[in-house]
């Protein structure tokens, strides 16, 4: 039997998901919800579902499943209550917008037993994965340099309006603090300062992330830089060896045997599938359908949340350091 899924938001990142589920046989979209009717009514008829209102109007109609795709301050509530419907989340990054929201979530999903997934969706693109590999074969990073750089800020307007994104770090940076605890370990303690320079909220961010095993991470953020690549630069340095990524396609490993490696661009289907965007929705229809864990957790989501509270916690105390909360 196909999984009943339905889309909560039918903005750009709500009509990418949809592109892709539309592919999966595995599944049956039966309803997008948007509180702009034109707008839920386009992205409906795209895919052959009904535009509904609300969350409510979805459950009538037998969905199991949702993905969750508002802007970020509005993602803890309707996932809050889609998890009491009993209902299976797909949620877009960030968890929550708060560390006492993404509390409440966490402790929700172990409560009702839904699947829940995060939307990090670089964890499937080929550098990140590349760069996973080697770990996985043995390349040990003892500390890291990473920078993530855009001009997102521009649009769409609430991307600069802390009220509604919870702060760049939330709607940006927080996709390579999942990839530092994803390739390095978890971060134990954050060290930040940030500057207001083009927006009022901290668009210029550096911080200095300590992992598990003592390991130190130098971090960098900006919202304002121009589109000019490379956006995405993570370098992980071992034992006289150099793992290198930029964006989401371009790697070089250097080591003691090859120290002057190439470059190597990683090949992709398209860009659905460049910046994981297929293979991460496939993995929750997998999960809900196996019952099994996703391969992106609660747990997952929660560390980034209580890092970036650690970064602002920071930022505001002029660069004290700051324990990142476990639970």
């Amino acid at each position: 039997m196909a999984v009943k899924v339905g889309v909560i938001g039918a903005g750009t990142m709500g009509r990418r998901h949809l592109d892709v589920l539309a592919t999966d046989p595995r599944v049956d979209i039966v309803g997008v919800v948007d509180t702009v009717a034109s707008a839920a009514r386009d992205a409906a008829a795209r895919v052959g579902a009904r535009p509904l209102r609300d969350l409510a109007e979805l459950a009538g109609l037998g969905a199991e499943a949702v993905f969750v795709t508002l802007p970020n301050v509005y993602h803890a509530p309707i996932v809050l209550e889609a998890l009491d419907r009993g209902l299976h989340v797909f949620s877009e990054k960030p968890m929550a917008t708060s560390l006492a929201d993404a509390r409440r979530i966490a402790d929700r999903v172990a409560a009702r037993g839904c699947v829940y997934q995060i939307g990090f969706n670089r964890r499937w693109a080929p550098a990140y994965r590349f760069l996973r590999q080697q770990v996985a074969h043995g390349f040990t990073p003892f500390s890291g340099n990473v920078k993530i750089t855009d001009g997102d800020m521009l649009a769409p307007s609430w991307y600069a309006n802390p009220a509604i994104s919870g702060g760049f770090l939330y709607d940006t940076g927080v996709h390579l603090v999942d990839m530092v605890a994803w390739l390095i370990g978890p971060v134990e303690t954050v060290v930040a300062l940030g500057r207001k320079s083009c927006y009022p909220d901290y668009d210029d961010i550096a911080m200095l992330l300590r992992c598990r095993g003592d390991r130190p991470v130098a971090f960098s953020t900006c919202g304002h830089a121009s589109w000019a690549g490379p956006h995405e630069r993570v370098e992980l340095y071992g034992d006289h060896a150099l793992l290198v990524s930029e964006d989401l396609d371009r790697v070089r490993y250097s080591t003691r045997g090859e120290p002057y490696a190439e470059w190597q661009h990683l090949p992709s289907t398209g860009p659905l599938d460049l910046w994981g965007y297929a293979q991460e929705d496939r993995a929750f229809i997998d999960a809900i359908r196996a019952g099994t864990s996703p391969p992106v957790t609660v747990h997952d989501a929660f560390h980034t949340i209580a890092v970036l509270d650690a970064a602002y916690t920071s930022m505001a105390r002029g660069g004290e350091p700051v324990a990142v909360a476990t639970r």
